[in-house]
């Protein structure tokens, strides 16, 4: 009997395109863990981007400046002196969009030109799984980490530093900080 093949989790595809340059047209990232979801949108923008031509390529929407059409018209945009462009939409609630404009971006969403990227950030707007959304892309949800995960994060981040730390002073770090890789972040630096 063959083996069945198991598909990878969003993050691990996500690691898996960065690393071989073989980016999706659409990254849906959301969840609790923004520490690690920013660090991948970051990864996303330096891989897509470069400093001598972001502004011509980089095009993010909020709550404040998106319309349908700007949307649109970024997505179409060809990329200046570069491969690719970066559409990013940041917490902008398309659950709330009316029902034409909202079948509209998903329309602009399953027909992605082949040099764009677009990468939808769910930060403050909760996350509902959809499905027509979820069709459109790959969906990264970036959970709150256990702490077998967070305990060689953390040592490498002490490590980095000139310092160590104990396993106990790990645990203890992540029972006062509540966990978050942001919280933990911050009081690393403190430390």
């Amino acid at each position: 009997m063959a083996r069945k093949e198991e598909k990878p989790n969003g993050i691990q595809q996500l690691k898996a395109d960065i690393k071989e340059g073989n980016l999706s047209r659409l990254y849906i990232l959301h969840g609790e863990e923004t520490f690690l979801l920013h660090h991948y949108l970051e990864q996303l923008k330096k891989l897509i981007l470069d400093e001598l031509t972001e502004s011509f390529n980089y095009h993010r929407f909020t709550n404040e400046n998106f319309t349908l059409q700007e949307f649109a018209d970024a997505v179409e945009n060809l990329p200046m002196m570069a491969e690719r462009t970066l559409v990013h939409v940041d917490d902008v609630d398309l659950f709330r969009l009316p029902a034409d404009t909202k079948s509209k971006v998903i329309e602009i969403l399953k027909d992605i030109p082949d040099y764009c990227t677009v990468v939808v950030t769910f930060l403050t707007v909760v996350w509902k799984s959809d499905k027509e959304l979820t069709d459109c892309g790959q969906v990264v949800e970036f959970a709150r980490q256990e702490p077998r995960d967070l305990i060689p994060w953390i040592t490498r981040h002490f490590s980095a530093k000139g310092k160590r730390i104990s396993t106990e002073l790990c645990n203890y770090l992540i029972d006062i900080t509540g966990g978050t890789m942001t919280a933990l972040s911050g009081e690393i630096e403190k430390i």
